[in-house]
């Protein structure tokens, strides 16, 4: 493989954990608590268009020359680039500290309780820098790495907790109301908008696309919804939909059931290490697509610079920004927008009113 590239494997390992980020970012509470035992059906609602939005992020890769971040600097009217580069370092740049506080607090809570939460933070800061330092072909190869760890997690976790599931727990199915059914899917769906967004921040020059290899990010897109869709059942089965209901992160609750012939203590933590995985790579590229943007607007300033500045950021407002779900879910939102206006302006310019 040439320097600085990845494969059709890489991105689309890539593409995996940014759509499992929803169960860091926004997880599985936000549905429940809406549509109950339904909430299972939603995942699939929101799942098709989650997809939707997968096939067009990888179309334009396949057919784009250049990265969304040179589209808008190179071919966008002045006014608009500006403001829409200042929409992406907010919103982009919010998302990721909020994805590095929700993170910090999950690490903090749930497995290193004696540690502080500031030195946890600078770790994870520092280990993000290093990896989006070394290139997209560094990213590429950590995160097909690590999914064969992932995969292996979540199996070895889904037989661990198939003897504790009970079936009639799933039931009632169909009660819920049609808006309810919207409002949870759109969330889920939402949930992916930024995260897949990010993939637009790698130059299509960059990707070598196997012919053998071109659907496989749909494929990992859909497995990715595959593995929030069991997860959510083993859940509701387990826990029930009234306790399910009550913890931030169920999954790691019902992770605390499982045992291997007393050998192990405290197994939900080795599990719960792929839900970091989920943020690392949220974060990694987030700090990847703001280091491009503030490259192109600081005209190839150095990146150790850009990248130490993005740091700081991130240091000083993760301690003090106070985390909401509504309002990240409302900035991807916001974000599809954005992208329809992208997508708009930009083929507006390119066949209609040529240059």
């Amino acid at each position: 493989m040439k320097k600085n590239k990845i494969t059709s494997l890489e991105y689309s390992t890539i593409t995996f954990f940014l759509v499992n980020s929803f169960l860091m970012n926004v997880g599985f509470n936000i549905l429940t608590s809406k549509s109950k035992t339904d909430s299972i059906l939603d995942i699939i609602l929101g799942g098709i268009l989650i997809l939707a939005f997968s096939f067009l992020v990888s179309n334009f890769q396949k057919k784009e020359k250049d990265s969304i971040i040179t589209i808008i600097n190179k071919k966008m009217p002045l006014f608009i680039k500006i403001m829409i580069n200042v929409l992406l370092i907010i919103i982009i740049g919010y998302a990721s500290i909020y994805t590095l506080t929700n993170t910090t607090n999950f690490i903090h809570y749930y497995i290193l309780k004696e540690v502080s939460s500031i030195i946890i933070m600078i770790t994870l800061i520092l280990t993000v820098t290093y990896i989006t330092y070394k290139g997209i072909a560094t990213i590429g190869k950590t995160s097909e790495m690590f999914f064969y760890v992932y995969f292996l997690i979540f199996i070895v976790s889904a037989i661990g907790l198939i003897k504790y599931m009970d079936l009639s727990n799933l039931k009632p199915l169909f009660t819920t109301n049609i808006q309810k059914h919207i409002t949870t899917s759109s969330n889920y769906f939402l949930s992916c908008i930024i995260p897949l967004f990010l993939l637009l921040g790698i130059s299509p020059s960059q990707i070598e696309w196997e012919n053998k290899n071109k659907h496989l990010p749909y494929l990992f897109t859909l497995l990715s919804i595959l593995f929030t869709f069991i997860t959510l059942i083993l859940i509701i089965s387990i826990l029930g939909i009234k306790l399910a209901n009550i913890y931030k992160f169920p999954d790691i609750i019902i992770y605390k059931k499982i045992s291997f012939l007393n050998l192990l203590e405290r197994i939900e933590v080795i599990l719960a290490f792929n839900n970091l995985l989920n943020s690392i790579f949220f974060l990694i590229m987030g700090t990847y697509f703001l280091k491009e943007v503030l490259f192109q607007i600081g005209k190839k300033k150095k990146e150790h610079i850009i990248l130490a500045l993005i740091d700081i950021i991130f240091l000083l407002v993760g301690n003090f920004l106070v985390t909401n779900i509504t309002f990240y879910l409302f900035l991807n939102l916001l974000f599809l927008w954005i992208v329809i206006f992208l997508v708009i302006t930009y083929y507006l310019h390119k066949y209609i009113l040529p240059s």
